[in-house]
């Protein structure tokens, strides 16, 4: 089953035989009903219908620390209906279905519209940097691959095979923190990731999660320095401390503070990595979830850097990532 970029346009055509007037697409997400609309033609040999941003309304992708796949997709069902009359009226000519499945995912500009995929393995680079004892965990397209395996040394030691699902389209997998390569059967062949383990002593390390261009979530671990702060907003008034006499308290504050709000933020460095987590960070950088676990604890972030210069082994000779995150909420509990 294909599955739907929610974050890309997708059209779909209605065109029918000599003396057709109008289409009919009716829209149905997880076995419901959500739209019905009717186009009708015009001077054109066909009408187009948009649906991604119809359907997103529905994909609640929710995330824990822990990965609900189930909820990284909904199921889509669309059918073009082609009428001789009017407004869907008069005698009926044809019906086209489309089962799909919606994903929070996009195309680039370069590879035109409706984008698609048969790619089993939803990540964009080809070597994962994890922490030692660490299980690294692999999104994959469950209807798009048939079988992992992962390797030490170029022995087997772990895989078993991928089961399709027609309601979903990830699943993830959990590989040993021993692998240093892992092998995804799908589609469009085998594809071979290379794992490269960090053991980090001198600072904590952070892992981020975040979805990426396939709708999948992904990690990636920042080793290096990190750096916290806090920024704080205020309102401030004069306040007479005076009371009877001209006396005042010198322990009262004539200049008085209230509305203190404040929001912590992070700059976290990935230390040296290959070239091949350019498209990686870029996914980062325009992802709209992104989620930072430290000490098994997952907090919601917000990524506040708005450029990013890619760096090759070429023209920097070390590649290496800093990236300012913001906590995604107050400091101070405001939640009403």
């Amino acid at each position: 089953m294909a599955n739907l970029f929610l974050r890309s346009p997708r059209t779909f055509e209605g065109i029918g035989t000599s003396g057709w007037n109008s289409a009919k697409l009716t829209l149905v997400v997880n076995s419901v009903t959500v739209y019905t609309l009717i186009k009708n033609r015009i001077t054109a040999d066909a009408v187009n219908f948009e649906i991604s941003e119809l359907v997103r309304d529905y994909l609640d992708l929710t995330y824990t620390g822990s990965v609900n796949a189930a909820s990284q997709s909904v199921e889509v069902s669309v059918s073009v209906s082609i009428y001789e009359g009017l407004d869907g009226t008069g005698t009926f000519q044809s019906v086209v279905n489309y089962p799909l499945l919606g994903v929070d995912a996009y195309g680039y500009f370069e590879e035109g519209a409706n984008p698609t995929t048969t790619r089993g393995y939803m990540q964009s680079n080809d070597v994962i940097y994890n922490l030692k004892d660490k299980a690294l965990r692999i999104p994959v397209d469950v209807n798009n691959s048939t079988q992992w395996n992962a390797y030490e040394n170029g022995v087997q030691f772990e895989g078993a095979a991928i089961s399709s699902n027609t309601s979903q389209t990830f699943n993830y997998l959990t590989v040993s923190s021993n692998a240093d390569e892992l092998r995804i059967t799908t589609t469009d062949g085998v594809k071979t990731i290379k794992i490269i383990t960090i053991e980090e002593c001198r600072f904590k390390p952070h892992k981020i999660s975040f979805v990426n261009r396939w709708g999948a979530i992904q990690d990636l671990y920042f080793f290096k320095k990190s750096i916290d702060k806090i920024s704080t907003t205020k309102d401030s008034f004069k306040n007479s401390t005076v009371t009877t006499g001209g006396a005042y308290s010198t322990y009262k504050h004539p200049n008085k503070d209230f509305n203190v709000q404040s929001i912590k933020s992070i700059t976290l460095n990935s230390g040296f990595v290959s070239e091949d987590y350019n498209a990686p960070m870029q996914e980062l950088m325009q992802s709209e979830q992104v989620w930072m676990e430290v000490d098994n604890v997952t907090t919601p972030m917000n990524v506040t850097d708005s450029t990013l210069t890619f760096k090759t082994s070429a023209n920097d000779k070390l590649v290496d990532y800093k990236i300012d995150l913001r906590y995604a909420f107050d400091t101070i509990n405001n939640m009403r």
